[in-house]
């Protein structure tokens, strides 16, 4: 996973709030040990503010971003974790379509992973941006490098390109386009719908697929 950027304003905030919970925590924890006459044991050290921030940190990073109480969420930026199927449309060899097109989005609050198979080719994400609700375009950029199958190594080079997709406010599909860098220069359109908010197998994500649909 690498780190991507974001129009999100909490990116500034939560690390002061985190930071604000350390120093509490800190404080209370030594308060509590003062007041009930406890000690640590050498071999143990007391948590530090340091230490508390990082655990509080990953906590933040992992889980608490995405949890929302009531219509107060903990982060404004989207949610894209999980497995997508979709369809291609290309310019490749003069107008082809890909279905079965699967995009798996693995995201915490400060890192993301995304990666296209087809059935002749992999594409993972090199950087990205999330733009949030707030903005023009809501959804998912990113660069990409391309590596076909071993099999298709002959037709298909590797290659870069950049993907640009929209999110739809329900937040179920992701619209846009693609083109790819001059080694290759094709471009075209994608949409992907989400099937589960899990990564699963490519068996698994087209056989929801075509069971939601029989």
């Amino acid at each position: 996973m690498h780190t991507y950027a974001t129009d999100a304003k909490d990116r500034e905030l939560i690390p002061l709030w985190l930071a604000a919970a350390a120093v509490a925590a800190t404080l209370l924890l030594n308060y509590l040990l003062k007041v009930l006459n406890l000690e640590v044991p050498w071999w143990v050290d007391a948590p530090s503010v340091m230490g508390f921030y990082g655990l509080f940190y990953q906590l933040f990073d992992e889980y608490l971003w995405i949890q929302k109480i009531g219509f107060l969420r903990f982060s404004d930026i989207p949610n894209l974790q999980g497995t997508w199927v979709g369809v291609i449309k290309s310019s490749y060899q003069g107008g082809t379509e890909f279905p079965g097109v699967i995009l798996y989005v693995r995201q915490t609050w400060s890192k993301i992973s995304i990666q296209l198979e087809t059935e002749k080719s992999k594409s993972k994400s090199i950087m990205a941006a999330v733009c949030t609700e707030s903005s023009s375009e809501p959804g998912l950029r990113y660069e990409y490098s391309n590596e076909p199958n071993a099999f298709n190594s002959q037709a298909m080079n590797s290659h870069k390109g950049i993907v640009n997709l929209v999110l739809s406010p329900d937040k179920k599909t992701l619209t846009g386009s693609y083109f790819t860098s001059q080694t290759r220069q094709t471009y075209g359109e994608m949409v992907f719908e989400r099937v589960s908010n899990q990564c699963l197998t490519r068996q698994e994500a087209l056989r929801k697929v075509n069971n939601s649909v029989s």
